[in-house]
């Protein structure tokens, strides 16, 4: 699989049957996408798109032109992490991600609307520093405190049970980038081995689960992406090695 990022004039590459995820690959919620996919051990190919300069044909799979977007049929999409994982769930039940009860499902849901206000100070650390408040710190560790509470409370390896589902494969992006904001100076979003001892063991244990370890970046990666965005010139293309030295020039427009 190629790390290149497509962008503005690059062809779409020919459909080989597969479902097809067009994702960026440092985007948290493509990355929810790419472990459903990875956890229901279905065949997929991965194209990465340029955000800033987009390739034309995005729009036909999203309108909006935002990522993650699942190509399902030749030439058909549906977008939005949260309905293509649904879909991806329902269309392949052999290797079922959600609880066959509605109430835990609900309460799935509303464990991922209460963890928002992390993921929404983590942007804000990230790429806005001059705009961080107190209450967002405050905010951050409350959707911390509120899911390692909730791990405890159901007792299980992972909040699915003993194997992760979706509401595990929702959140794990935003943790595995929560750990690069300390080696962005922002020492206080750091997650405490001694305050947060039973969310650092759900951690460990979620990057161990293989369609995690298969997709998973370092912090020190995460973070070096984040240096090059908020400079304005976002290093999609970091982690590909032949965009150094055989990048092919950008097709002209005719």
């Amino acid at each position: 699989m190629s790390e290149k990022h497509l962008q503005t004039g690059d062809d779409l590459p020919a459909n080989s049957g597969k479902l097809r995820l067009f994702a960026m690959r440092f985007c948290p919620y493509a990355e929810r996408s790419v472990l459903v996919l990875n956890a229901k051990k279905l065949e997929y190919d991965l194209v990465f798109i340029n955000l800033d300069h987009k390739p034309e044909w995005i729009f036909n799979f999203s309108p909006k032109g935002t990522v993650p977007a699942l190509e399902y049929e030749a030439g058909k999409g549906i977008f939005d992490s949260n309905i293509i994982n649904v879909y991806l769930d329902e269309k392949y039940p052999d290797i079922p991600l959600q609880s066959s009860d509605p109430l835990r499902r609900a309460q799935d849901k509303m464990l991922v609307e209460q963890f928002a206000g992390a993921q929404s100070a983590y942007y804000t650390a990230a790429f806005n520093a001059q705009a961080l408040q107190p209450d967002m710190v405050e905010n951050y560790h409350k959707g911390l405190g509120i899911l390692q509470k909730e791990i405890e409370f159901r007792g299980t390896k992972f909040l699915h049970g003993d194997e992760p589902g979706l509401v595990d494969f929702t959140i794990w992006p935003f943790l595995e980038r929560f750990e690069a904001l300390p080696l962005l100076g922002k020492a206080e979003f750091t997650i405490d081995k001694s305050k947060y001892k039973v969310l650092t063991n759900y951690m460990e244990a979620m990057r161990n689960v293989p369609a995690i370890k298969a997709y998973a970046l370092a912090p020190d990666t995460h973070a070096k992406f984040t240096e090059s965005r908020i400079k304005g010139d976002a290093n999609y293309n970091m982690l590909d090695s032949s965009a150094v030295c055989c990048m092919r020039p950008r097709k002209k427009k005719e």
